[in-house]
């Protein structure tokens, strides 16, 4: 009797091994499993959500007339500002640079999705220290370093604003066709000037800008597209509320609208 209690132990023991081994291969595999369905798949070059990206914003930085010390100080901390705080996650953002010669700016200097920083991410489920280092050297240092490309060092003569815009419709928001969360983000005295119109003569009825030739010419469609200005107060004489009235009713033409408009120190 002792002799058969022993073997019903072992066979106790191993009847408990076996489960316990069970258990293990079924964590395992439930935890891949979990990866696999939870793994966020994204392109390897633009980083973007398989998928597609889930929203798309545009920034348009107008580098015809150099920045002040104080107004270089007050973009660098926006420029950071949008990168960390204004793209969400799997949103693609788009910079173009405004120049004097739109034609040679016309595409954009850099174009990625935010692949997300980890953040929001469980240590347990997701390598944190992987999405944080990503997002830093792939997403944020590469936006940064084009920061000197929005920069002027000389005045120009003309700034092609509305020519401008324009590209960003085509090459921006139409390239991609991005349906939902599409914002444009405009960092600009607004103050287009060219031979065939100049906003230092003081004309800002858009009504009457708008059924001239040129005007009929300069007419965009950003449907659906909230508009973000940050003034950059060159000509403060200039710019006031008479010129916004004029983009107002500009956007609102083009189906966007403006959402915030904030000066910028300096």
């Amino acid at each position: 009797m002792a002799r058969r209690r022993r073997r019903n132990d072992g066979g106790h023991w191993a009847v408990l091994g076996g489960v316990g081994l069970l258990l293990v291969v079924l964590a395992v595999g439930g935890a891949a499993a979990y990866f696999k369905i939870n793994a966020h798949v994204m392109d390897a070059e633009t980083l973007c959500p398989a998928e597609g990206p889930l929203g798309h914003v545009v920034v348009l930085v107008d580098k015809t007339d150099p920045l002040n010390f104080t107004q270089n100080e007050a973009f660098q901390v926006l420029l950071e500002k949008i990168i960390t705080q204004e793209v969400a996650p799997g949103e693609l953002v788009s910079v173009f640079a405004l120049g004097e010669d739109y034609k040679t700016t016309a595409k954009p200097l850099i174009e990625i999705c935010n692949p997300g920083d980890g953040s929001d991410k469980n240590a347990l489920t997701s390598n944190v220290k992987r999405l944080k280092r990503q997002f830093s050297e792939r997403f944020r240092s590469p936006l940064l370093a084009v920061s000197n490309e929005l920069q002027a060092q000389h005045p120009a003569d003309h700034s092609p604003l509305l020519e401008m815009i324009q590209l960003v419709s085509i090459n921006g928001f139409r390239a991609h066709g991005i349906e939902q969360n599409r914002r444009l983000i405009i960092v600009s005295d607004m103050l287009h000037n060219t031979p065939e119109f100049s906003m230092y003569k003081g004309t800002y009825d858009y009504a009457a800008f708008s059924g001239t030739p040129y005007g009929r010419k300069m007419q965009v469609e950003l449907p659906g597209v909230s508009v973000e200005l940050h003034y950059v107060l060159n000509s403060p004489l200039l710019q006031t509320r008479r010129h916004l009235k004029f983009w107002e009713d500009y956007f609102s033409r083009a189906g966007a609208k403006v959402v915030a408009v904030r000066p910028m120190e300096g």
